[in-house]
Formats: structure tokens, sequence, C-alpha cells
């Protein structure tokens, strides 16, 4: 940005414009032969020549402020041509006024003249062209001399700046408007140097962390962060990727420790160099609270509807298992008869052991040995578990089960995932329903599917499929398929469930890992 008064680069330019005229004007001949008229007018020429072709505008004065020679360059700005502007006042062809205030400006000639020195013109100086179009300019006004060092004028030289100044100003409105997002910004906008010294830190930062600028500037961004491990994770991690976003925990000043949400990413110069670091991050605290208030009226909820569902499985037995009480113990019955109701009563007590079993299975999962199993051999095992359910059904089963290879699970675990799998699609389909199993290696993971010809389950029913206690069945407990998530998920997998037809057609794919750590030989 161009600078008031003198700019020295213009000053150093009209110094040299103004001595080579000076040189130019005082070029004499040997005193033993004194130059013809011819030879002086043929160095005003090409004086003349000279001045006309620079790019600056150039216009001279004499003693009354009225312009004696205007070029070409200064013709073109100010919209005046020659025969126009010469002897006319210098204010009216060179009209200048501030930018800002819009008050005229005058050229400070006298100024010149006084300080016997070369002077420049404010900053935001317009030049105001005859035709009314303006154009930032910088100038600089310098006496001029005769041959005995009187000052007979003066000279101005000047140019067109205007592209500069609005490129300035364009980008002082964009470091404005950067300046203004950080300062305003709710989030916390923290950024460091290569060697992780802070070097920027704005209101949202003091406020969320409760240290002033001063305090943190300079200082190691580790300062920040809960622990020096912590700090090291986040640097590592963006080491890593060259960006991250990642959950991380800060310390205030206070010494309270907090979670935030945290984006890294490189800063960078106008040239693209990297030269440090920004963070933008924001105070989570509020929305963890949030989250875990959600997670504890989800469980209270689960517990409801646990507490709903264990009311339904154990009063039906127990209803049974009182009224046949009541008649063995309050009638008297043949023996035959007596048998048959005492033997209605244990099957109802194995019923509740049942029902009980299933909770302590859902509460306490069992561990369970892992060895490397052929995921084919299991299924065609489960499916001799089930023949007798699916031949009474008269259940079309088609297999598509591809060599793949063995991996590490828990067989009793996976064959229960499997079973129960094949046992709902039996109920579903109903009678000579169909099911189709294929196992196949897809992507580094065994992709295993389950389809079944039975009703389509709505959107909210596949939503909310896996949820413990959520069930279709009138009289199922919604434990069979959670406990399936939970089994696959402890395997490193994942099982969903869609519908693959408009009205009919259910599938449920499992994904397992091929590669599975060793280490997790038991869960």
């Amino acid at each position: 940005m161009s600078r008031t008064n003198s700019p020295s680069r213009q000053q150093s330019h009209t110094r040299h414009i103004c001595q080579g005229a000076r040189k130019v004007l005082q070029t004499r001949a040997p005193r033993s032969k004194p130059p013809t008229r011819t030879a002086l007018r043929a160095e005003l020429e090409r004086l003349h020549f000279t001045l006309d072709s620079i790019g600056d505008g150039l216009i001279t004065v004499d003693m009354h402020q009225c312009i004696t020679s205007i070029n070409r360059a200064a013709q073109q700005l100010t919209g005046w041509q020659q025969d126009e502007a010469l002897a006319k006042p210098l204010n009216q062809v060179f009209h200048l006024v501030n930018a800002r205030t819009r008050q005229p400006i005058a050229p400070p000639v006298l100024l010149a003249w006084k300080s016997h020195s070369t002077v420049g013109l404010p900053a935001d100086t317009l030049l105001v062209a005859k035709d009314g179009n303006e154009y930032f300019i910088s100038s600089s006004i310098a006496p001029i001399y005769n041959a005995s060092g009187k000052v007979t004028g003066a000279v101005l030289v000047f140019r067109d700046i205007t592209r500069l100044r609005r490129a300035e100003l364009e980008l002082k409105e964009a470091q404005q408007f950067a300046a203004s997002l950080i300062e305003h910004s709710l989030d916390m906008i923290i950024a460091v140097d290569q060697q992780r010294r802070i070097i920027e830190f704005n209101p949202a930062a003091e406020r969320t962390l409760g240290y002033s600028r001063a305090e943190v500037l300079g200082q190691n961004i580790s300062m920040l962060y809960a622990t020096p491990q912590e700090s090291e994770r986040v640097r590592q991690l963006f080491l890593a990727q060259g960006e991250a976003v990642t959950e991380a925990w800060n310390r205030r000043k206070n010494g309270e420790v907090f979670p935030v949400l945290l984006a890294v990413s490189p800063l960078k110069n106008a040239e693209g160099e990297v030269i440090g670091t920004m963070g933008v991050s924001r105070d989570i605290t509020a929305l963890r609270r949030a989250e875990e208030q959600r997670i504890r009226s989800e469980r209270l909820i689960a517990l409801g509807q646990m507490a709903a569902a264990l009311a339904h499985e154990i009063n039906n037995p127990l209803q049974a298992i009182r009224s046949t009480l009541d008649l063995v113990l309050d009638f008297p019955l043949p023996e035959r008869e007596r048998a048959e109701n005492l033997e209605i009563i244990r099957q109802e007590i194995e019923r509740l052991g049942q029902v009980t079993e299933r909770i302590l299975r859902f509460a306490r999962p069992a561990p369970a040995t892992r060895r490397m199993v052929s995921i084919g051999d299991l299924i065609r095992q489960t499916l001799m578990l089930a023949d007798k359910h699916l031949q009474h059904s008269h259940i079309q089963v088609t297999c598509e089960l591809d060599d793949t290879p063995p991996i590490l699970l828990a067989p009793e675990q996976m064959t229960q995932v499997f079973l129960n799998l094949i046992l709902n699609a039996i109920e579903a389909t109903g009678q000579d329903g169909k099911l189709d199993i294929t196992a196949r290696t897809e992507n580094g993971s065994i992709v295993i599917t389950f389809s079944n010809d039975g009703p389509t389950l709505s959107p909210e029913e596949l939503a909310h499929l896996f949820e413990p206690f959520f069930t279709t069945k009138s009289d199922g407990t919604g434990l069979g398929l959670h406990i399936c998530q939970t089994i696959v998920q402890q395997h490193n997998g994942t099982i969903i469930a869609e519908n693959i037809g408009t009205e009919r057609g259910v599938r449920f794919t499992i994904r397992l890992p091929l590669t599975v750590n060793s280490s997790q030989e038991s869960v």
C-alpha cells in the first residue's frame, strides 16, 4: 500500500527525470564553439520525445502553477490534450480529491518550493479525469532549478495505481473478514507454528479454556491438553493422516478436564507452504451429558420392557401351575389324571427355567473358547440340529456354500446365531416355506446370508429388530436377535436385516472378518 509524503522509489524516479532534463538543458558545446540553434532545437526535441515516451505521467508548471508541459501518459490519465492543458492552472487539469472524504486536495507545489525537496501526495488520493473517471495515483512533486540554481517551476511525476490499490483494499477486506470470523466464532480457533508454539488464540478459546491470549501466545500447545500423552496422540494422528477429526480431552486453566470435538488441518502461507497447524474445536461437555442422559433413558425404557416381558413370560406358566395345583390339591382325581396334571406342572416349571436361562444369557453371556472353524461345516451341522423342525414345516432349504477359509470363532456361540435365524425363518414362512443360505468370501470378510420368503418387515420393525425385548411375535421375548447381534459383534462382525421383495422376502446378512486377533482366544 502506498504511503503519504515521500515514496522513495517515486522520488528517486522523479530526481532522475529532473536531473536528466537539467543535464539536457545545461548541455553545452565546447566554450570555443557555442551550440547552434539547430543543435539546441535537436536536443530539446530529444528531451521532448524522451519525456513523452516514459510510462509515468509528467507535468511541469511555472512559478504561477500554470502548466508548461504535459507528456502523453499525463494526457491519457487526466483526459486533457496538450493544446488544452498548456497555460491552464494546475488545479484545473490535475484535479485531486480524497477517496474517503471526497474533499479536494491541492498539489503541494508550494511545499516542494519551500522545502527545496521532493514531496508526495497523501494516501487515498484520487485523480479525477476530465471525463469524470477516477484513478488512485502515486505522485511526487519536485522543484525545477535553472542553471544558476534558482527555482523556476515544479515537476509532477505520477502513475495510475488503481489496480494495486483495489487489490490492497480487497486483501484488507478479506483479512478483516477472516479476523471477524475468528473473533466472533463460537468455536475455539487455535493456531500453532512448526514448533507447536501458539500463534493464534481467539476469544472463544479464552472463554472456554480460561486463559487470556497473552498468557498462551508462544507457549507449547500441549499445555491445553488433559495430559501430554493426549497431546502426542493428536499430533501423531495428524502426522499420519495430514488432517484429523477426533474427540480429545482438554484442560482448563482451573484444572478441569473436558471433552472437545477437534478438527486439525495444515496452516499455509500465501505461497502454499505449511507454516503450522490450525485447530478448530468445540466443548462437547453438554453434548456428552445429553448423550449420557439419553442412554440412561433408553436403559430405563429397556428395563421397563424387560420387566413387562418377564411379567408376561413368567405369569403364563405361573397361572398354569397355580390352576393345576388347585385342581390336584382340592379335588380327588384318578391316578392317571393326577399324573397328567403333575406333568403339566413339571412342563411349566421347565418353561420358567428356560425363560430364566434366556434372561441370564442376555445379562451375562457365557465365555466360550475360540478355534479355527469352517463356516460351511458349521452351517451344515446347524442344519442337522434343525432338521426335524424343517421337515415338520416342509421348509425347502437351498445352500450355496463356497469353500471359504477357516476363521477363529466360538463355534457354540455361532451355532446359536445360525440356529436362531433358521428357526425364525421357519416361524416367518410357515408351512412349505423357502430358506436360502449362502456363504462366500468378499473384501476380506466371509459373508453369510439367510433369506426366507416370509412377509416383509415394516420400516419401524427393521429399525428396532435387534433391540432387546423388541419382538414381532405374540409369544416372543425379543431377546433372540439381540443375543445374535451381541455374539456377532463380539467376533468383530456385523449383522443386518433387509427386505428383498415388496411383500415377501427377508434377508439376514452376517459379515465376519477373515483376520481375527489371535489374542482373543476366549470371550
